[in-house]
């Protein structure tokens, strides 16, 4: 099945921060009432419990990311077919017919049926990967499989890459090309940050990765405003220099470039 990275959605407790951080710092340019867009959603969900059953439940729709399908009704059977639970989103959450469930890793997922032009893609920057933390990397992949009929692909390393294990069950990708750009399934590794001489570890609590012309204008953007980042360098992915950084909010954000 054709899919692609249609939006992801943040919470931002703070909503002027964090339009300064994504819009100045990062330079993704103006926000809107809602974010950037429809290829970054910014949320601050209301402070209120729902309750399935005997659980309680976090708010919903805070951090996702939307995986565009072009055959939303297909992705439901077989949602169906392995009674794993979703439900409609919204009417005003998406443009199109949308739904929500949770991956193996209890990551909030939304499919939603493709339109075009991709809103994940711009002219001066796009949604490049969406990496996802979950405990059984194998079992996520079979999930992304089975659901929607995305497939594995080779994980791109430089010749001279950082240490981390390309172990396929710790580590796999379900790409969108040839340069690692897609989903990012990974299982957290608690002592990833020492070992590569890191202040941030990418492997806990998943995060997006924003692909822009110019890493090193971003970097100083950020540190001249106090933040902490950490640079990378091309450790991960061939030719994409990658830094990383939290939001105002605490979220995880990896900003990066071809090189």
């Amino acid at each position: 099945m054709t899919w692609s990275i249609h939006r992801v959605s943040l919470l931002a407790h703070d909503a002027a921060a964090a339009g300064r951080f994504f819009g100045v710092g990062l330079g993704l340019g103006g926000a809107g009432a809602d974010g950037f867009g429809t290829r970054l959603r910014l949320h601050n969900p209301r402070r209120h419990l729902a309750r399935a059953a005997a659980e309680l439940l976090a708010p919903v729709g805070a951090r996702h990311v939307a995986i565009a399908v072009d055959d939303l009704h297909r992705v439901v059977t077989a949602l169906d077919r392995a009674a794993i639970t979703h439900v409609a989103a919204p009417a005003h959450d998406f443009a199109a017919d949308a739904v929500y469930t949770l991956d193996p890793g209890l990551n909030l997922i939304a499919f939603c049926q493709r339109g075009t032009p991709s809103p994940a893609r711009g002219p001066d920057w796009f949604i490049h990967h969406v990496n996802l933390e979950v405990p059984d990397v194998r079992e996520a992949v079979g999930f992304y499989a089975e659901i929607a009929g995305i497939e594995e692909g080779p994980w791109r390393a430089p010749p001279e890459r950082g240490d981390f294990s390309m172990d396929p069950a710790l580590l796999a990708s379900l790409p969108l090309g040839h340069d690692n750009s897609g989903l990012h399934i990974v299982r957290a590794d608690p002592g990833f940050a020492l070992r590569n001489g890191f202040a941030h570890n990418p492997t806990i609590g998943g995060h997006p990765a924003f692909c822009v012309p110019d890493v090193l204008a971003v970097k100083r953007r950020l540190r001249d405003a106090g933040m902490l980042v950490s640079d990378a360098g091309v450790y991960a992915m061939a030719g994409m220099h990658q830094i990383y950084v939290f939001d105002p909010s605490g979220n995880m954000i990896e900003v990066n470039q071809r090189v």
